[in-house]
């Protein structure tokens, strides 16, 4: 009698846990799902709003922050030379602006090539990896959603999309879940009523757990990265007010600093260098090129560093 009622309470215990099973594989979808939204759709949405109401202001901070620079190293050199007691003739001052203008073209040449190695640093940051189980769990997941398997066009996309991104980045715990989610067959679809398939399905179940809790944190993680930590205040038409203000205040931070030393390297040398910069451009629109960044770089290093 004792081993029949322990026969029933194990088969009870396997099909709750069957069903605890089947409810955490459709929690694990969800965020999978959740997550493919917040990357492929929702942030793309929200960056399209910052821009709208800030990038003017973040292009701004830029320029005014790469002049500051440029034009305080000048006033640094200068001042030095001063404080030497060594006399700012016209060769020294030309031959200051000369070494300027090279540290800033090297500084130039640099960023650029980080910006240009960003993605290839990103799809290295994970070279420890087990780089034969990412190759097997992508092509197993390939082959699921290739389009002669007969699953839905539209479901198969965003997990293929989703598959992609995974392997790029040499992201295993994405291709685990994905993997758990659409390749393996799972004890829970099975006839158990042993102590030892049990355990296999209490294993099961322990796995989609865990990948639950870290699909949670990716999650949770994303939401503290620009833009989403801007998602709420993008709808608080005071916090735009006030971001905004803030924006400005930093412009405005840098054209005091930059005025600062502007006065210091017209008191040094006699000369109003910003205005000599803008005459001598006047005359010789190839100076301006060579001493501004373009355009295309001012927005590269905006979005690499904001977004």
């Amino acid at each position: 009698m004792n081993h029949y009622h322990s026969h029933i309470e194990l088969h009870r215990d396997i099909i709750a846990l069957k069903k605890a099973i089947f409810d955490a594989k459709h929690e694990l979808e969800k965020l999978v799902h959740a997550h493919y939204t917040m990357r492929e759709v929702d942030k793309q949405h929200l960056h399209d709003e910052y821009d709208k109401l800030f990038k003017h202001l973040e292009i701004e901070i830029q320029r005014k922050a790469l002049l500051h620079s440029e034009i305080q190293r000048r006033a640094e050199l200068l001042m030095t030379k001063h404080q030497r007691g060594e006399k700012l003739t016209p060769e020294v001052i030309d031959l200051i602006n000369k070494v300027v203008d090279k540290e800033f073209s090297a500084i130039k040449s640099r960023i650029r090539a980080l910006l240009e190695q960003t993605d290839s640093q990103s799809k290295q940051s994970h070279v420890q990896q087990d780089h034969a189980s990412l190759s097997k769990l992508y092509k197993e997941l390939a082959k699921k959603l290739h389009p002669d398997s007969g699953a839905d066009p539209e479901h198969t996309k965003m997990y293929w999309l989703t598959v992609q991104k995974a392997y790029n980045s040499k992201d295993m715990h994405a291709l685990h879940a994905l993997h758990t989610l659409l390749c393996t067959d799972s004890p829970a679809d099975t006839k158990h009523e042993f102590d030892g398939d049990f355990n296999v399905l209490q294993q099961e179940y322990e796995k989609l757990q865990g990948l639950i809790e870290k699909e949670k944190q990716s999650i949770q993680e994303l939401k503290k990265q620009i833009p989403f930590c801007y998602e709420l205040g993008l709808r608080d038409e005071s916090w735009i007010t006030k971001h905004a203000q803030t924006l400005q205040q930093q412009v405005k931070h840098f054209e005091v600093q930059i005025n600062k030393a502007n006065e210091t390297i017209r008191m040094l040398t006699g000369k109003n260098w910003l205005l000599f910069q803008e005459e001598l451009e006047l005359h010789d629109a190839s100076l301006k090129e060579k001493r501004e960044y373009k355009e295309e770089f001012i927005d590269a290093t905006y979005f690499s560093g904001r977004h």
